[in-house]
């Protein structure tokens, strides 16, 4: 029992989580860096009475890449009882593509103050999507949900990110505005959809999709050219 316990003590500080529960939270639910610019403002904010140490640091999403693209600053501060922290992103490298967008992890995990007694001190990690946006590909980004397609091959239908954009999407619809029902993958996929990516629709008739904007708000598109 002793070594449970323990084992608990080492193991539940540390929650990766976006819960309304942390004393630090982001000003935002994603951000997105164009190509040109030097970096982008993020900030902070504590929503406790205490003092809180914070760390933020950026994570590559794509497991197969490891290179370091992106770094902030500074990466470790403290923030007074409803406080904020102004902080940077700033591009170090490269060496992303330079015709469509990449995505990574903004990581937030806050440092909360001794605990008196014998107390535990939970300390959360918030993380959000950062977006990297080339700069050939800016002015473009505006509604291209509304530009995905509709492949066809033999006896199947498939609704493809036939752009060079990262959508999130909750829903798509059909001609009745009736939402479509996919399995757990395929709503995961659409979630984080990629450039390239497509979901099955066979026997569907897709006419919208309901996606987050840049600002983290759900926007309705009507997918334009699409013949079924």
């Amino acid at each position: 029992m002793k070594i449970k316990k323990m084992l608990l003590a080492v193991f539940l500080p540390l929650i990766v989580s976006n819960s309304a529960n942390a004393a630090l939270a982001l000003d935002a639910t994603r951000y997105i860096y164009n190509g040109n610019t030097s970096f982008i403002s993020a900030i902070a904010n504590n929503e406790s009475d205490e003092l809180y140490g914070g760390q933020v640091w950026i994570d590559n999403i794509t497991e197969n890449d490891t290179r370091p693209t992106f770094v902030t600053t500074p990466s470790f501060f403290k923030i007074n009882g409803k406080g904020r922290q102004v902080f940077r992103i700033m591009k170090m490298s490269d060496h992303m593509p330079k015709d469509k967008e990449s995505i990574y992890w903004l990581n937030l995990q806050e440092i909360p103050p001794a605990n008196k007694g014998n107390g535990l001190s939970m300390a959360i990690r918030t993380r959000v999507k950062l977006i990297y946006r080339p700069k050939a590909i800016v002015k473009g980004r505006s509604g291209a949900e509304q530009y995905m397609t509709i492949q066809h091959l033999p006896g199947q239908q498939w609704l493809v990110n036939s752009t060079p954009y990262i959508f999130a999407i909750s829903d798509v619809f059909d001609n009745e505005n009736k939402s479509l029902i996919f399995n757990d993958m395929e709503k995961d996929r659409l979630t984080m959809f990629m450039p390239g990516d497509k979901v099955n629709i066979t026997g569907q008739i897709v006419k919208s999709v309901s996606a987050l904007n840049d600002y983290g708000s759900l926007e309705k598109y009507v997918l334009k050219n699409v013949v079924n």
